[in-house]
């Protein structure tokens, strides 16, 4: 693995790269791809140069070299090569989250509406590959690690569509833009930064619009229903599921599952059982129909497959008290779907959420040792993990255990709130 060791990091960049299951030569190989998208035409890094920069045996580069290493880990190169200082201070992986989705935001919203709409098809491949590792590392990465390879990603995509493309790959490069724009609306839910996720999700829903794609539409506008949800705007969140509907019927992917499963999460949150099961079970019927599109094939964050499917509905209906027994039933199997984190269907966050559905539905019934079983891995999570929607889901259960007068439930309290204080939303910006 890059940067392995036995002793501690030496550089901020050695860090970095302790922190991706990738060899020196793996990175070396992003750099000169990253290289030729960016126009820097034969400029490469050995995986000896690498080490010795990460080492701090090295600190002279070229300015191409500087360019392409800032694009690579969104921290301006002299940040890379300093002294590594430990935990202390601002950590240099969540260095500028939100100033670099705000960064792209800025760049999304200038292209939309400034466009002057040729290039190979090998470089569209290039760029639709890495769409796809994108796509699935975001469920199994903490997002310090890949948000600087996102937000590049999208300039490229952008810098190519403001050439003149041939229709075809004008639609196919739309169709890659719309899906790193969504991606970084999560990164923007994941920091708790609602109005910026859903800056980029109007990004990604204008270029959605362009490819004519009724699934893509659909994944955005349940999306947008899902950063409202995380944001405590229940009615805001149904309103996007609703004007996805019509999107979810042409959809033969699975995103239209996604939408009413987000439907029935935000009904519940309103304290609608009713409403909350009836969608539950369209998403069931959904899921029947759907046929993986072009979409799904992205996987990772652009499918939503049974893990989720569980997931949801064990959330939904920990939201609702009197449902404490089927939403313990459905936590549990989401549980187990998730066991391998080596599936392509692992989500970390889907995994953790579902455990603190588990504790909701256990401290409604008063079994705290059963939430203390359920919450401990969660607890065990790196702050860097710790998103903003496994955050607010823990402060239902700190909520929920008010009414137990006990050292235990006053102990899971204490646990809960250094918790949301070490997690990612809670980085400095």
């Amino acid at each position: 693995m890059a940067g392995n060791s036995a002793q501690g990091p030496r550089t901020v960049l050695e860090h970095l790269l302790r922190q991706q299951d990738r060899t020196y030569e793996e990175v070396a190989a992003e750099f000169e791809r990253l290289a030729r998208g960016l126009g820097e035409r034969g400029v490469t890094i050995s995986p000896r140069h690498l080490r010795r920069l990460a080492s701090g045996e090295r600190s002279g580069t070229t300015p191409s070299t500087r360019r392409v290493l800032n694009a690579m880990f969104a921290i301006p190169v002299d940040e890379l090569l300093r002294p590594w200082e430990g935990g202390g201070g601002r950590s240099a992986t969540s260095k500028s989250e939100t100033e670099m989705l705000e960064m792209a935001a800025e760049q999304s919203h200038e292209f939309a509406f400034n466009r002057d709409l040729p290039m190979s098809g090998e470089a569209i491949e290039r760029l639709h590959d890495e769409v796809v590792e994108l796509a699935s590392l975001y469920p199994v990465r903490p997002l310090p690690t890949i948000l600087g390879r996102l937000v590049n990603t999208q300039a490229t995509i952008l810098s190519l569509l403001d050439r003149r493309q041939t229709p075809a790959n004008a639609r196919r490069l739309y169709f890659m833009a719309a899906v790193t724009a969504g991606l970084l609306a999560y990164a923007g839910n994941d920091i708790a930064k609602p109005e910026l996720a859903l800056t980029h999700a109007r990004a990604a829903l204008l270029w959605a619009e362009y490819t004519d794609h009724p699934g893509l539409r659909a994944w955005i506008r349940a999306l947008q229903s899902f950063i409202c949800y995380w944001a405590d705007r229940p009615r805001e969140a149904l309103r996007y599921a609703e004007l996805g509907t019509q999107s979810a019927v042409s959809a033969s992917s699975s995103a239209s599952t996604w939408l009413y499963a987000g439907h029935a999460r935000a009904w519940a949150a309103l304290g609608n059982a009713e409403q909350a099961k009836e969608l539950l079970h369209e998403a069931d019927a959904a899921a029947e129909r759907a046929r993986p599109d072009d979409l799904d094939a992205l996987g990772g964050l652009c499918t939503f497959g049974r893990p989720r499917q569980l997931y949801y509905a064990g959330r939904t209906l920990a939201s609702l008290p009197e449902e404490s027994a089927d939403a313990e039933r459905f936590a549990v199997e989401a549980i187990e779907a998730y066991r391998d984190p080596q599936d392509p269907t692992f989500d970390f966050t889907c995994e953790a959420d579902s455990r603190i559905a588990l504790a909701l539905a256990r401290a409604s019934r008063g079994e705290l040792d059963g939430v203390a079983d359920s919450l401990a891995p969660v607890f065990a999570l790196p702050p860097e993990s710790r998103i903003h929607d496994l955050v607010q889901t823990m402060h239902l259960v700190h909520r929920g255990l008010n009414r137990f007068d006990t050292s235990a439930a006053r102990d899971l309290q204490e646990e809960i709130e250094d918790f949301s204080q070490a997690s990612l939303p809670q980085f400095p910006r």
